[in-house]
C-alpha cells in the first residue's frame, strides 16, 4: 500500500509552539524594558534628591550654628561695654585674624542701634568699615535693625550676596550677660559661603555640589527639578537671601551609574533571551519528532502491515484519524483479529498514558516488555532486560519480591504498591516507588509495574532536613543545631577549641541603614567565616553572635584566621555604598579550659570581649583568670535578683574628716555584696549588672535605708560627747533620681530616722544633669526643700564642666580620686584641682577631696584650703558594726 506525503505532526506542533514563544518573547521584552528603565529612573531620582537635600541641610546648619554662637557673644558684657563706649581695648583683644579664624568667620562688626559702625574686622579686606557698613545698609539688614519691635529686638540670620560673593550673615542685638537690659547695638558675624562650600565639606557630601551665582538665568522662570542626559543626572535647588529673593542655585550632579550599567545588562538580557528561545524552539522540534511523531508513524505502519490488502485507502492527513480508520478496518476482518486488536489497544492506552513513568510487563518473574521511559531511567538497553528475571534488578530487598509474589498468587487483587531499590546499568542504586497493575487473569498472569523515580523526592527531603538546621540569612548552622553540635563536642572525649565572635554594631547598622545593610553585614560575616575556616563547625547563635569550634590541635592557625576575619570586617561596604565598621570582636577559648555546656563557654567569650582593653582587630585569648571571672559573672547574673530578696547586700561606711581639725564629720555609704560562694563581690562588677537588669533603684533604696538607720544609731552615741551633727553621703543613680517615688521615700526616711536638715547628702554624677530640663531642676529644688544637700560626685571627669556648678543648686563638690594620684607629679593636675577648689569656694560650696592616701597629698590639699577629706590615709570603708565600735564614743 502506498501513502501520500503529508505535513508531519511534529512540524505543525513545533511551528505553533515557536510562534507562541516568539510572541511571549517580544511582549516580555517590551514590558521588561519599560519597568526596568522606570525603576532605574526612580532610583536615580532618590539618590540625587538625597545628595541635594544633604547639601542644603549643611548650608542650613551652617546658618543656624553661626546664629546660635553669635548670640553668646552678643550677650557678653565686654561687647555690651564696647557699644556703650566703655571698652576701648575690645578690638585689640578680640578682633584679631586668629580670633576670627578660630570662630570660622571672615568678618565681625559692631554698630549702634542706627547701624553706625563702631568696630569692624574683615579678613583680606582693606576698607573694613565700609564693607561692614554695606551690610548694615543692605535692604534686609537695614529694614531689620530700623524696625521698632513691640517687645524686644531679635536676631536675624541667612544668606546675603555682597560684592559678587554669597555670605552667611547673622545680625544679633547686643545686651548684657543677664539678658534683661535693652539692646545697645547690633553685632554682625559673617563667613563667605562662596569658596568655602562645597570644598570644605567634600568629605561628607555624597554628590558633586556647586553654587551657581548667575541667578539671572532662572530669575523669571521656574527651576527645573531634575535634568538628565546619557551620562549625568543633575538637580537644581534655589537658595534665598534674607529678603526671600533668589540668591544662588545649589547644583548637585552625579554620574548615571545605574543607567549605564542597566543598558549593558539589558543588552545581555536580549542576547540571552534570543539564545534561549532558539534552544527551546529547536529542542521542542526535535522532541516532538522523536518522542511523539515517530512512535505514531511506526504504529500506523504496523497496523497497515496487519491489514495487508484489506486496508482501506484514506485521504486524511491527520495521523490519529488514519490510525483509527485502519483499526476499525482491522476490527471488521475477523473475530480473532478483533481480540488481538483489543489487547493491542489496551497495551497502547496504558503505555500512552504513562509516558512519564517507567513500565515493566511481567509474566511470572520474567520481563516481557519495557517502555522507553524505563530504559532511560535505568540506563539499560531493551535487549538486556527482555526475558530477564525482575529479581535481578532488585537490590537486597526480599520483602519487595515476596510482596510481588503474594500479589500474583491472589488474582482477585487489582493493584498493590511498594517501594524498593533498583540497580541501574551503571550499578548505581535508584530509589523507586512501584505500582503493580494486573493485566491478565488467565494462565499467563501478566502484570504491569509502573516505576516512579523517588530519588529527587529523597534528595528534597534530605535538603529540607538540611535547611531546618541552617540559618536562612547567613547559611550557617542555626542556633538549635549549633548548640546541639557544640554540646556534643564538649561532652566528647576530644578537646574542643572555640572562637566566639560578636558584631557589636549590627543593631546600630540596622537602625541607621535599614534591613538591606543589616542583611549584607550578616552575610559578609558568614562568608568571611566560611572562607577562612575549613574543616571546622561554624554557627550563628543570635542576631549578632557567631561561633566556630574544632577538634584541631593547631590553635595558632585558628587564631591567625580569626585575626584575618577581624581585619576584613573593619571596612565593610554594602549596597548602601557606605563603608562602616561592623564592630566584630572575637575571643579564643582554649581547649584546656573545661566547659560542660555551651552557655558557660559563650558567656566566657562574651565576658572576655567586654573586658577587652587592647586593639579590637585582634582575638582575645581567654586564660584561666578570664574564664574564672566569666564564670563568676555568670553566677552573679543569675543570683543578682535572689541576692536582693535574701538581703545579701549591705552597706559599708567610709568616714569623712574635717580638713582643719581632722575630726570625723560624716560618712559615705557604699554598697557591698557578700556572695555565699564567691565571697565579697566588687561594686565595679555588680553595680553595672544591676543597672543592666533594671535593679539599680531597688539596690539604691536598700543602701539608702541602711545608711539612714546607721546615721540615727551613731548620732545617738555621738550626741553624748558633741553637739555636731554627722552627715551621711549616699550615691544616687540616674534612674533613681528620675523615679517618681524618690521624694516620697525620702520624706518617709527623714521622719522615720529623725534626720535633721543637712544631715542627708545625695551624691549625683553630672550624667544626671546632662540636658537637664526644668523638670530636673524642679526635682533638685524639691529635694533641697526636704533639707537634703546635693553633692556633685567625681567632678572633673567624664562630662564634668564648670557650667554644672553655676546652673544647678549644688551644695558640695567632690573632687575625683583620680586627681589625687596626679597632683604630686602633674603640674596641670595641680592647676586644675586648685582652680576647682577656688571656684567652688567662691560659689559658696563645700569641697571634698576623695582618694587622699599619702601625707604629701594631704599637705597639698590643706594648702589649697579644701574643706573635707576622704581617703585611705584616714580610714578605709568599714561595716556598720566596725564604725559603731570605732566612733560610738567620739574617739
Amino acid at each position: 500500500m502506498t501513502r501520500k506525503p503529508f505535513v508531519t505532526l511534529h512540524s505543525k506542533a513545533a511551528l505553533i509552539f515557536i510562534l507562541g514563544l516568539l510572541a511571549i518573547f517580544i511582549s516580555s521584552l517590551l514590558v521588561t524594558r519599560y519597568f526596568f528603565l522606570f525603576g532605574i529612573s526612580h532610583l536615580e531620582d532618590i539618590e540625587i534628591a538625597r545628595s541635594n537635600d544633604q547639601a542644603q541641610a549643611i548650608i542650613e546648619r551652617l546658618i543656624n550654628n553661626q546664629a546660635e554662637y553669635a548670640i553668646d557673644w552678643a550677650h557678653w558684657d565686654d561687647t555690651y561695654e564696647l557699644v556703650n563706649g566703655r571698652n576701648p581695648d575690645f578690638a585689640a583683644r578680640n578682633l584679631e585674624d586668629a580670633s576670627l579664624e578660630s570662630l570660622g568667620l571672615n568678618l565681625m562688626g559692631f554698630a549702634d542701634l542706627n547701624g553706625k559702625v563702631i568696630e569692624a574686622k574683615v579678613l583680606n579686606e582693606k576698607d573694613e568699615h565700609a564693607f561692614i557698613s554695606d551690610i548694615y545698609q543692605s535692604a534686609p539688614v537695614h529694614d531689620h535693625i530700623t524696625q521698632r519691635w513691640s517687645n524686644q529686638r531679635q536676631s536675624l540670620a541667612g544668606l546675603l550676596e555682597l560684592r559678587g560673593r554669597i555670605w552667611v550673615i547673622s545680625v544679633s542685638p547686643i545686651r548684657d550677660s543677664s539678658g534683661q537690659a535693652e539692646a545697645a547695638g547690633w553685632m554682625i558675624w559673617g563667613q563667605a559661603l562662596t569658596g568655602r562650600f562645597p570644598s570644605a565639606y567634600e568629605n561628607i557630601l555624597a554628590g558633586k555640589n556647586t553654587l551657581v551665582t548667575a541667578t539671572s538665568i532662572y530669575a523669571n522662570s521656574e527651576l527645573p527639578s531634575i535634568a538628565r542626559d546619557n551620562t549625568y543626572i543633575t538637580r537644581l535647588s534655589p537658595l534665598h537671601d534674607l529678603n526671600g529673593d533668589l540668591v544662588a542655585i545649589l547644583k548637585t550632579k552625579e554620574p548615571r551609574r545605574y543607567y549605564q550599567q542597566g543598558k549593558q545588562v539589558f543588552y545581555y538580557l536580549i542576547l540571552a533571551l534570543v539564545i534561549i528561545s532558539a534552544l527551546i524552539g529547536g529542542s521542542v522540534y526535535l522532541l516532538y519528532r522523536r518522542k511523539v511523531t515517530k512512535p505514531f508513524i511506526s504504529f500506523e505502519r504496523d497496523v497497515s502491515a496487519l491489514l495487508g490488502d484489506a486496508a482501506s485507502p484514506t485521504k486524511s492527513k491527520d495521523t490519529f484519524t488514519r490510525i483509527t480508520q485502519q483499526i476499525e478496518a482491522l476490527a471488521q476482518s475477523s473475530s480473532q483479529t478483533e481480540q488481538q486488536l483489543k489487547e493491542a489497544l489496551s497495551k497502547f492506552d496504558a503505555l500512552y498514558h504513562s509516558q512519564h513513568l517507567g513500565m515493566i510487563v511481567l509474566e511470572g518473574e520474567k520481563i516481557v516488555d519495557v517502555n522507553q521511559a524505563l530504559l532511560q531511567l535505568l540506563g539499560h538497553q531493551r535487549n538486556t532486560l527482555l526475558h530477564r528475571s525482575f529479581a535481578t534488578l532488585v537490590i537486597n530487598d526480599e520483602s519487595a519480591l515476596k510482596q510481588l509474589m503474594q500479589f500474583e498468587q491472589h488474582p482477585e487483587r487489582e493493584t498493590t504498591h511498594f517501594e524498593t531499590t533498583l540497580q541501574s546499568a551503571a550499578g548505581q542504586p535508584l530509589n523507586c516507588a512501584i505500582e503493580v497493575i494486573r493485566l491478565d487473569r488467565q494462565e499467563s498472569g501478566a502484570v504491569m509495574l509502573a516505576v516512579k523515580d523517588m530519588s529527587q523526592q529523597k534528595r528534597q527531603a534530605a535538603l529540607i532536613e538540611t535547611l531546618s538546621q541552617h540559618d536562612t540569612l547567613s547559611g550557617l548552622l542555626n542556633r538549635p543545631a549549633t548548640i546541639k553540635a557544640l554540646n556534643e563536642a564538649l561532652s566528647g572525649p576530644s578537646p574542643v577549641s572555640t572562637i566566639y565572635f560578636i558584631a557589636t554594631r549590627l543593631r546600630e547598622i540596622y537602625e541607621i541603614y535599614g534591613h538591606a545593610a543589616y542583611d549584607g553585614a550578616v552575610k559578609h560575616i558568614a562568608d568571611s567565616l566560611s572562607q577562612r575556616f575549613h574543616g571546622v563547625t561554624v554557627g550563628r547563635l543570635s542576631e549578632n553572635e557567631f561561633v566556630i569550634f574544632s577538634h584541631s590541635n593547631d590553635d595558632n592557625k585558628l587564631i591567625n584566621e580569626a585575626n584575618d576575619v577581624l581585619r576584613d570586617s573593619t571596612n565593610h561596604s554594602t549596597i548602601t555604598d557606605t563603608e562602616f565598621d561592623i564592630g566584630l570582636k572575637a575571643a579564643f577559648v582554649d581547649s584546656h579550659l573545661q566547659f560542660e555546656h555551651f552557655e558557660a563557654l559563650v558567656h566566657c567569650g562574651f565576658y572576655a570581649i567586654e573586658q577587652q582593653h587592647g586593639p579590637k582587630q585582634h582575638v582575645i585569648i581567654v586564660d584561666d583568670a578570664l574564664a574564672q571571672a566569666g564564670q563568676e559573672t555568670l553566677v552573679i547574673n543569675r543570683n543578682l535578683v535572689a541576692a536582693l530578696k535574701n538581703h545579701e547586700f549591705t552597706a559599708f561606711f567610709q568616714p569623712i574628716v574635717n580638713a582643719t581639725s581632722n575630726q570625723v564629720i560624716g560618712f559615705e555609704a557604699l554598697a557591698r555584696w557578700h556572695h555565699p560562694a564567691l565571697g565579697m563581690i566588687s561594686p565595679g562588677i555588680f553595680i553595672p549588672l544591676a543597672e543592666k537588669h533594671k535593679l539599680i533603684i531597688e539596690l539604691d533604696e536598700l543602701v539608702l535605708e541602711k545608711a539612714c538607720a546607721f546615721l540615727q544609731q551613731i548620732q545617738q552615741h555621738w550626741s553624748r560627747q558633741s553637739q555636731h551633727r554627722l552627715t551621711i553621703h549616699i550615691n544616687l543613680s540616674s534612674p533613681h533620681f528620675g523615679a517618681k517615688s524618690l521624694v516620697t521615700n525620702l520624706k518617709r526616711l527623714i521622719q522615720q530616722y529623725q534626720l535633721a536638715p543637712g544631715q542627708l547628702v545625695l551624691e549625683v554624677t553630672e550624667s544626671i544633669l546632662l540636658g537637664a530640663d526644668q523638670e530636673t531642676i524642679k526635682r533638685m529644688h524639691d529635694l533641697k526643700a526636704l533639707g537634703v544637700q546635693l553633692a556633685l560626685d567625681d567632678f572633673g571627669t567624664g562630662y564634668s564642666s564648670f557650667s554644672s556648678l553655676c546652673n544647678f543648686p549644688l551644695d558640695i563638690v567632690k573632687l575625683d580620686k583620680s586627681y589625687m594620684s596626679e597632683i604630686e607629679t602633674n603640674e596641670k593636675a595641680k592647676t586644675l584641682v586648685r582652680s576647682i577648689i577656688n571656684m567652688a569656694q567662691e560659689l559658696g560650696m563645700t569641697t571634698v577631696a576623695e582618694g587622699v592616701e599619702t601625707a604629701s597629698q594631704l599637705r597639698i590639699v590643706n594648702v589649697w584650703r579644701v574643706d573635707e577629706i576622704q581617703g585611705f590615709y584616714f580610714f578605709k570603708p568599714m561595716s556598720a558594726e566596725q564604725a559603731l565600735s570605732t566612733f560610738a564614743h567620739n574617739k
